[in-house]
């Protein structure tokens, strides 16, 4: 088998840089689980996020931060990969149970409909003003 390896270097580096690509994508999830241990442990808390965002995603990000100390991070536009999304589903599923414990109750769904309110009073307002 060294011997092999030793003459076929390029055929073994490929085949190694495949089976690494293979076990990053496969896994996705533990990885995302961990880091998201390991944030959670020094105390950071985020929540991260993809696709087309909701017209309130920016009053919903700042209603996290300002009451709550968790920040929104969006990791992907509206084009994402598989291991991608099990990345943020590990990693918020730790993340919110984390600080639905903390807080004791669902802060992301309060400030969800916080944010939609606030957006649709001002829509509104808007509205009234044209």
């Amino acid at each position: 088998m060294k011997t092999f390896v030793r003459n076929h270097k390029n055929l073994a580096a490929v085949v190694g840089v495949v089976a690494f690509m293979v076990a990053w994508w496969l896994s996705a999830s533990a990885r995302g689980y961990l880091v998201a241990r390991f944030d959670v442990a020094r105390g950071h808390y985020e929540v991260q996020g993809f696709g087309l965002p909701a017209k309130w995603r920016p009053d919903y990000a700042r209603l996290l931060r300002e009451r709550y100390g968790i920040e929104h991070h969006t990791v992907a536009g509206c084009v994402v990969s598989d291991s991608l999304v099990s990345y943020v589903g590990a990693y918020n599923s730790v993340t919110k149970t984390a600080a639905q414990r903390k807080f004791g109750r669902d802060v992301f769904a309060e400030c969800a409909v916080d944010a939609r309110k606030a957006w649709e009073e001002r829509k509104v307002a808007g509205t009234k003003a044209e």
